[in-house]
């Protein structure tokens, strides 16, 4: 179990930076605009925190909840982790042919970013906003089910939310490095390869996050 617990939260984590490294997520832009706002280095980093909390506010309850369900079912607790590794490779599989899929909905709010209750906000709106990485969101709620636990449910919700602000906080700290949140945007090389006769192009953050489900689904078996 220890294991699982290990692997899990590393796919959490780098689930979470898959979300933020996706095309359709701006979020990476955020130390550079809280930059021009609060001018500080120590104030946005803390902003950036804020923000995190923001995030987590939408994701734990997620978590937990995935959690609460999981446990009214425990005596099918084989049954879960076939299911379980099923789905996760299942999602591996469709992440590294270029596969995803948007919930049906969209949250764009019009913020002015003044304090420390609007950063707070704009994360809870960027958590509900995450649209474009609904595949990795799911796998995380599926760890969340696993363990039968809601205190890992939460941790894996939180080690989500933490590798969505990971990258920020790197950002926030280098910010008078130069063109840091460029690098980081251009670090997300894309590949491409050929599988029956089609060509897939994915990005290295997806490319891990692909993989990471994979071992994690024969993990589970």
């Amino acid at each position: 179990m220890q294991s699982l617990i290990i692997a899990s939260l590393i796919t959490a984590f780098v689930a979470g930076i898959a979300a933020l490294l996706a095309p359709c997520c701006v979020t990476v832009l955020l130390p550079s605009y809280l930059g021009s706002i609060f001018k500080e280095k120590r104030k946005v980093i803390f902003m950036t925190f804020v923000f995190f909390l923001g995030l987590a506010t939408v994701f734990l309850p997620i978590g937990l909840g995935a959690a609460g369900l999981a446990r009214l079912f425990a005596k099918y607790h084989n049954l879960i982790f076939t299911a379980g590794g099923i789905f996760m490779l299942l999602l591996g599989a469709s992440t590294l042919l270029g596969k995803h899929f948007s919930m049906p909905f969209s949250v764009s709010p019009k913020l002015k970013i003044q304090n420390a209750g609007s950063v707070f906000t704009l994360g809870v709106f960027s958590g509900i906003a995450t649209t474009c990485c609904a595949p990795v969101l799911a796998g995380v709620i599926a760890l969340s089910v696993l363990p039968n636990s809601l205190f890992w449910g939460g941790v894996y919700a939180l080690a989500y939310s933490l590798g969505m602000v990971a990258p920020l906080f790197l950002i926030a700290y280098l910010l008078d490095k130069g063109n840091i949140t460029q690098k980081l945007v251009e670090s997300n090389k894309r590949f491409s390869y050929y599988i029956g006769g089609r060509k897939v192009n994915l990005a290295l953050a997806d490319l891990l996050s692909g993989l990471n489900f994979l071992l994690l689904g024969f993990f589970l078996f």
